[in-house]
């Protein structure tokens, strides 16, 4: 049981990170199909904004929205993808090749050891004390 809360912890600790990089994803694809000059920063800044803020109404954890843990999952690594998705166009294929398998592979974890991924993140009986 240990194990699976450890691994559980890991997928989080994974998923958290691949959310970073799938901001700077965003970024990158603004960056580099924005039209020349201020173009490119206000495209740049402005798909980093966007994912943040979808993110933060419709996925996050805390988000108060009727949808459920599972469906979040979803909706996140589906904006994951397309960042990954925004890679490959930007010229990155095989950058984006690879974060897409991160991603998959990661939601997997997730999904196969949900509950003990949501118990990592809850104080043991031991450390309470």
């Amino acid at each position: 049981m240990q194990g699976l809360k450890v691994m559980g912890l890991a997928a989080l600790t994974i998923r958290f990170v691949v959310e970073l990089l799938g901001i700077a994803a965003v970024a990158y694809w603004g960056w580099q199909t924005g039209p020349e000059g201020i173009g490119r920063v206000l495209l740049a800044l402005g798909a980093a904004t966007a994912l943040i803020v979808v993110w933060a109404f419709v996925v996050a954890p805390k988000a108060d929205n009727p949808l459920s843990q599972q469906v979040r999952d979803i909706i996140g690594t589906v904006l994951l993808l397309v960042a990954a998705g925004g890679l490959a166009v930007a010229g990155q294929p095989t950058l984006g090749a690879a974060f897409s398998a991160v991603i998959v592979i990661d939601w997997l974890a997730i999904v196969v050891i949900r509950p003990e991924a949501s118990q990592a993140l809850r104080p043991s009986a031991a450390s309470r004390r």
